[in-house]
Order: C-alpha cells, then sequence, then structure tokens
C-alpha cells in the first residue's frame, strides 16, 4: 500500500501526542503500587512492635513510653528502609508515636507509625490536598497478654 506524500510523518506526531498520556498513566500505577506496598509494610512493622509491647518484651516500668531506639530494629526487621521507599530520599523520617509498655492502666497498647510520602506522577497532586496521599500512616491497637 502506497502513502500519500502529505501522510508521511503521521505516526510520529500521533505517537508524540499520546506518549506523554501514556507516561502520566505509567507513572501513576507506579506511584499507587508503591503508596500501597508503603501503607502494608507500615501495618505489618505496626503489628508487630504492638506484639511485642503487648507481650512484655519491653518493660521500662508501668504507664511509661517506650523509647523510640528500642522500637526501630522490630521495624527494620519487618520492612527494612520503608521511609526511603516512601520518600524516595536517603534522608527519610519514619516518626513512631512510642506506646506505652505493658502492663499499663488501660491494658491496651497502640502503636503508630507515619511517613511522608513523595510521588513522582503528577496526579498524585490533585489528591495531597487531602492528608490521605500525602503521608502514609499504620495504627495498630493491641491487648497487653502480660
Amino acid at each position: 500500500m502506497r502513502r500519500k506524500k502529505n501522510e508521511r510523518g503521521a505516526a510520529a506526531v500521533e505517537f508524540a501526542i499520546i506518549l506523554p498520556v501514556l507516561l502520566v498513566i505509567l507513572f501513576s500505577l507506579i506511584d499507587f503500587g508503591r503508596y500501597f506496598y508503603v501503607r502494608i509494610s507500615l501495618s505489618s512493622a505496626s503489628f508487630e512492635v504492638a506484639d511485642a509491647v503487648s507481650r512484655g518484651t519491653f518493660i521500662p516500668g508501668a504507664d511509661q513510653k517506650i523509647p523510640v531506639a528500642q522500637l526501630l530494629p522490630f521495624i527494620e526487621a519487618v520492612s527494612p528502609g520503608i521511609a526511603g521507599f516512601a520518600q524516595i530520599d536517603n534522608l527519610a523520617q519514619l516518626s513512631i508515636d512510642p506506646p506505652l509498655s505493658c502492663p499499663n492502666t488501660s491494658n491496651v497498647t497502640e502503636v503508630t507509625l507515619r511517613t511522608e510520602f513523595n510521588a513522582i506522577s503528577p496526579v498524585f497532586e490533585f489528591f495531597t490536598n487531602e492528608s490521605y496521599f500525602s503521608e502514609a500512616i499504620a495504627s495498630t491497637s493491641m491487648r497487653c497478654l502480660r
């Protein structure tokens, strides 16, 4: 089939028009996957820390907050480098609300982990006005077993 002279390069122009849309869709899929991976990893880490606290692994004293430095090995064992993965940064921070040691007066321990989430897709900018996609948060409550 012969092409007319005025149709030469039409495929290249069509590709140039479609390529940015395809790249936005691709990077959005990658971002959504990263976000939910971070959420699941934080959830697993908060569960493991709450489980360790509820079993009495950390005993600083009744109704005292457990130092964050003692919790970090549990978090790194379950989800190593998760804050760096979420923020695409080597100096990423993971904030931890220190739980009460068990036993305590409420007989419940609650662990909350949060990290900022930096997206690579421009689509996430539409959702970051709300705090849902700007940070990943996981919280676990567990009854004290001791």
